[in-house]
């Protein structure tokens, strides 16, 4: 018979003389008998297989219950309290006398049961090692017992003790929770602090240093100033999980069970588990050399030894070891809420009570007979009954089947002899042992488990009536909840109560992952969220803890001081990032003040991420709300403006608004992809009234011809974000573009420095195309000067306007031919079949481009397709709809019809189009369309009228508008923007065109002869109206700022009288009006200019 064996034996005779009237069941599997039996073959260490005699697979014998003698001197109180354990545990409900029971070593007996005494402290929490034992009772002191030659017991002695005895070193600390590893032990007192004695070559202490022995439990002084809430101990390592979801391990590291990389060596004090940053946790587990982390969305993350298969990665090449914590895919769907480490196995539990298990099973701990040898992740079937406890030994793990009332247990120690506990859970198999029947538990239930390598313990309450299942709660991370903000809002200044109230808050609102937790969506079997944090939850939680002044201050110079400055922004794993999500949902983020030092070291940390980290984070951003994205959105735009009216573009040393952008643009792009927020969303408009766009343009031509090299020195170019652009910026920038380069084009050149297009009135079409077939492009890019023979020759904006305004309504009349108008509508188009050359549709493209280029609009009839092409976009059926109305809507029928009888419609595949019957594909007009082709023929239809039938023709066009405009700069513009831009619009509002006339030379706004010309006005019909804005401005169209800025400046020379008829200086909107004294004198004067309102007074 071994020593350990003896120890064993003898200790646990003893605990029913320590601990009479603790309601547990205390199960030796070492020492039910001490005959030397064949060791299993498996993975048992060779100190283990020395000892025949201490068999897991002793439990498989007729082992009869015996009353404990040794508990009572210490405990004689039963068990009361609520459900749950952990850690730990929690208190079971009901209270009242109930019943202790041990399985004694080498001694008959029966099961007694033994009134309870009140008065004295109940049993909490039994930790084992290999060799000895922590009893943790209700009163905070901790009892041990068995081999003490490393030092485990917490006291100097005898190198073993027979009957649990208190640790002294402890008496005033309070424990709440023990854990032991192989041969070393940690407590955790109820402040959170950490305290370890035993074994410490490995540094599996955390004291700071390599120390064989230490035989007083010893502060670890590395986490003084951090709660520790929970601590588990492996063979060697040791993990401990703080109040704020930081992971600390330390000890041995040849395996990687640390998590803190390769090539990591040893650690004697305790380090953090970085790659677990920001994840709200619930549990953490260590193993012989592995470890697992569960988080409170039920992930799993395993690292360290992996040679048995104890962290379920499946695949090809999994490796032997993981260095860092890795989600464990397999485990995802499962729905887990607990996990147990053996020595190289694993065991989960799952939300609806079911077990799996994975790794070693030589000795059968997976349930599973040891010839199976399966060790992927498994499905313990053969626990009949819904489980609620699990909880491993080195080589068995135990469960607790609540619907029957049953613990049982699968695996064994070094011996492979078995006989089982109780006949009745005899299967066919022998997998399965029941330790604890229904009838072992007569008035009693079961409280909690707790498994240890070669000792288990059970814990029990009186209370048959509950209906509570018992469960091992586990001590959580701190959170917010309803009424956690509710006793917030209701403390007063000064009261002790607010500083416990600031310390809660100051934990939560520094710590990534705590805020996280606070607005977990809740938990359903089986689902997984896009987005793991109610946002809208969080919203107005924010909005009522801020609108208290204390708390408002207090979240401020915690999210500034300590939280964004952790934020993960290197974490791959969602439940991190979901910070992200919450914290532009928080008003503090929004507040004018907080632009500098909140929202910018947010967009620092989104910036700094990695790839893999922003792709997770942006799929969470495409699953947003529109309000909520619209939230993220604004919070970085008012930052963004904010900056712009204290920044001085001339200090390159403030980055800021380029960090900024660049979010921003991240934002864009998925919503780019989703079109949840409108495109304008994202413009900045204070920016075309504040921004200089002629030194945006010249810092735009400086870094693509690499002037500067330096990425730092590069100033910030709003071009390189234009989604923040409005179309008014965008035609700022374009215009100095265009300014720009004319300039450009003069400098060392003798040349003329204007483009002169010479043209008569009668001829125009003739003359415009003549001179511009032969013009070099550098010529088309110099300034525009027109010159009507015999009229005006003027580089004047509305003289220009009136030649395009002219040209452009002769080319694309029904009548010239050079384009179609399908259906009569009001949209042109390029015709299949030109009667015009090639070439009059490039010089019409130089035409258009000129018009842009010099800022002007015309009217020219394009659906917005022609805008998409030029572009780069395709455009769609919708874009039919709008060039031909009836037949995008037949073809929108095709794709809505359902019926299968499509084919008695007898489409085929083939279009009229353009008076032309063209195949869609080769033979196309034999090919009947039905539901299974349907989508292509439509598209085929589509592509064939804005692509394939006018190829040819569009191409010449698209060259000659890309010969004068720069193509680069308009995919700065959406196909709606460009088309506004070129196009104009007719929204008028006739009201702020009188509000923004100006009044000179004898006019004043009260002046009678102006508002008998407005009341004549107002009565014009629209037409009329356009006819006046064209004899006073040159065109009938608005450009971008229409008649929000347009207005009349009137003056009436000296040398007018009221036979004179009105004058309009053209090109500064000037309306020279005869001061009229009858109402019959204005109107006149009014249809005079409406018919008169072509061509230009002869000039020389």
């Amino acid at each position: 018979m071994g020593e350990k064996d003896n120890v064993l034996r003898t200790s646990f005779e003893c605990l029913d003389e320590a601990l009479p009237e603790v309601h547990s069941l205390i199960f030796q599997h070492s020492a039910l008998t001490f005959e030397p039996r064949k060791p299993c073959a498996g993975r048992c260490p060779d100190d283990v297989r020395r000892q025949g005699s201490a068999s897991w697979g002793d439990f498989k014998r007729k082992v009869r219950p015996i009353p404990p003698r040794g508990l009572q001197e210490i405990c004689h109180q039963p068990l009361r309290g609520g459900g749950g354990g952990a850690d730990r545990p929690g208190q079971a409900a009901g209270r009242g006398s109930g019943m202790y029971l041990c399985w004694g070593a080498c001694t008959g007996g029966r099961l007694r049961r033994e009134p309870a005494r009140t008065g004295r402290p109940e049993l909490l929490q039994a930790a084992s090692g290999e060799s000895h034992s922590l009893l943790l009772l209700s009163d905070g002191t901790v009892y041990s017992c068995g081999d003490n030659g490393r030092g485990q017991l917490g006291r100097r002695g005898a190198p073993r003790e027979e009957r649990p005895e208190p640790i002294k070193a402890l008496e005033t600390l309070h424990v709440a929770l023990v854990s032991c590893g192989k041969e070393h032990s940690l407590a955790v007192c109820h402040k959170g602090r950490v305290f370890a004695w035993g074994a410490g070559s490995e540094g599996q202490l955390g004291t700071e240093e390599f120390k064989e022995i230490i035989f007083t439990p010893k502060k670890i002084k590395t986490l003084t100033g951090i709660k520790i809430i929970q601590v588990s101990c492996g063979h060697y390592h040791s993990l401990a999980l703080s109040e704020d979801s930081q992971v600390f391990s330390w000890g041995k590291n040849s395996q990687g069970q640390l998590g803190l990389g390769k090539e990591i060596p040893s650690q004697a004090s305790p380090q953090r588990v970085r790659s677990l940053a920001g994840i709200p946790l619930a549990q953490v587990a260590a193993g012989g050399a592995h470890s697992f982390a569960l988080s409170l969305s039920g992930t799993s993350f395993g690292w360290g030894s992996n040679n048995a298969g104890q962290l379920a990665l499946s695949g090809n090449n999994v490796p032997v070891q993981i260095y860092k914590p890795r989600s464990i895919g397999v485990l995802k769907g499962l729905d887990v809420i607990y996990i147990s480490c053996g020595y190289e196995h694993t065991a989960v539990l799952t939300q609806n009570g079911k077990v799996f298990a994975f790794g070693d099973n030589s000795c059968g701990q997976l349930g599973h007979s040891p010839t199976a040898e399966k060790r992927v992740l498994q499905h313990v079937e053969r626990i009949e009954g819904l489980v609620s406890q699990i909880d491993c030994g080195s080589y068995h793990t135990l469960a607790y089947v609540y619907t029957t009332g049953q613990v049982v247990s699968f695996g064994r120690g070094p011996s492979c002899t078995s006989n089982l506990t109780h006949p009745e859970a005899q299967t066919e198999t022998l997998d399965i042992s029941c330790l604890i029947s229904a009838d072992d538990l007569v008035d009693v239930r079961v409280k909690h488990i707790f498994a240890g390598t070669y000792a288990n313990f059970v814990t029990t309450y009186q209370d048959t009536s509950s209906t509570n299942v018992s469960k091992k709660i586990l001590p959580e991370i701190s959170r917010i909840n309803q009424s956690l903000t509710e006793k917030w809002m209701a403390l007063t200044s000064g009261s002790n109560e607010r500083e416990v109230a600031k310390s809660e808050i100051r934990t939560i609102f520094s710590s990534p992952a705590c805020l996280t937790a606070s607005f977990l969506k809740k938990r359903e079997c089986g689902e997984t969220n896009s987005v793991d944090v109610d946002l809208q939850m969080a919203r107005d939680t924010f909005e009522k803890l801020t609108n208290a002044k204390w708390i408002s201050f207090m979240i401020t110079t915690c999210l500034k001081d300590n939280l964004l400055g952790a934020l993960p922004c290197r974490s791959p794993h969602q439940e991190a990032l979901s910070v992200f999500l919450l914290l532009p949902q928080c008003p503090v983020m929004h507040h004018n003040e907080n632009w500098r030092t909140h929202v910018v070291p947010f967009a620092e940390a989104v910036c700094k991420m990695s790839d893999q980290s922003l792709r997770v984070l942006k799929q969470c951003w495409a699953s947003l709300q529109e309000s909520s994205l619209n939230t993220l959105v604004q919070m970085l735009k008012t930052a963004i403006i904010l900056q712009l009216h204290s920044w001085n573009v001339t200090d390159q040393r403030d980055y800021n608004i380029k960090t900024l952008l660049r979010m921003m643009k991240e934002v864009h792009k998925v919503n780019k992809a989703n079109c949840k927020l409108p495109e304008n969303s994202f413009n900045i408009n204070e920016l075309s009234y504040i921004w200089d766009f002629n030194e945006e343009r010249k810092r735009m031509l400086i870094r693509d011809n690499s002037l500067i090299l330096a990425e730092n020195h590069i100033p910030i170019i709003f071009s390189d974000f234009p989604f923040i652009f409005n179309l008014l910026s965008k035609i700022k920038l374009w215009q100095a573009d265009s300014h720009m380069k004319m300039v450009m084009a003069l400098q060392g050149k003798n040349e003329p420095p204007r483009f002169i297009l010479r043209v008569r009135r009668n001829h125009l079409i003739k003359d415009a195309l003549r001179q511009l077939s032969q013009a070099e492009v550098t010529g088309l890019r110099k300034e525009l000067v027109i010159e009507f023979i015999k009229e005006i020759y003027s580089r004047g904006r509305g003289v220009k306007s009136e030649f395009f305004h002219c040209i452009f309504e002769e080319m694309t009349k029904t009548e010239y031919g050079m384009f179609t108008y399908p259906e009569g509508c009001s949209y042109m188009w390029f015709p299949v079949s030109p009667k015009f050359e090639k070439k009059k549709y490039f010089l019409f493209g130089i035409l258009c481009g000129l018009s842009l280029y010099n800022l002007n609009v015309a009217n020219l009839p394009f659906p917005l397709a022609l805008f998409k092409k030029l572009l780069g976009q395709k455009p769609s059926l919708e874009d039919l709809k709008e060039l031909s109305p009836l037949l995008g809507k037949s073809l929108q029928e095709v794709l809505n019809y359902e019926d299968d009888d499509i084919g008695e419609l007898y489409i085929n595949f083939s279009i009229h189009w353009d008076q032309n019957d063209v195949d869609l594909i080769p033979d196309g007009f034999s090919i009947l369309v039905d539901q299974t082709n349907k989508k292509d023929y439509v598209s085929k239809c589509v592509d064939y009228i804005f692509n394939t039938s006018v190829m040819a023709v569009y191409e010449e066009f698209q060259r000659g508008f890309y010969r004068v405009c720069d193509e680069e700069l308009l995919r700065l513009f959406q196909p709606e923007e460009l088309m506004t831009a070129i196009v104009g619009n007719t929204d008028y509002d006739w009201k702020q065109f009188e509000k923004n006339s100006k009044y000179a030379e004898g006019y004043h706004e009260s002046h009678p002869t102006i508002l008998m010309f407005w009341k004549a006005f107002h009565k014009l019909t629209l037409d009329e109206k356009k006819k006046f804005l064209f004899f006073l401005t040159g065109n009938d169209r608005q450009t971008v700022r229409g008649l929000q800025e347009m207005g009349i400046k009137f003056c009436c020379p000296e040398t007018f009288s009221e036979r004179d008829y009105p004058r309009s200086r053209v090109c500064h909107n000037i309306l020279d009006l005869p001061k009229y004294s009858t109402m019959e004198g204005v109107e006149k004067a009014l249809q005079v200019a409406i018919n008169n309102n072509r061509g230009f007074i002869s000039q020389k």
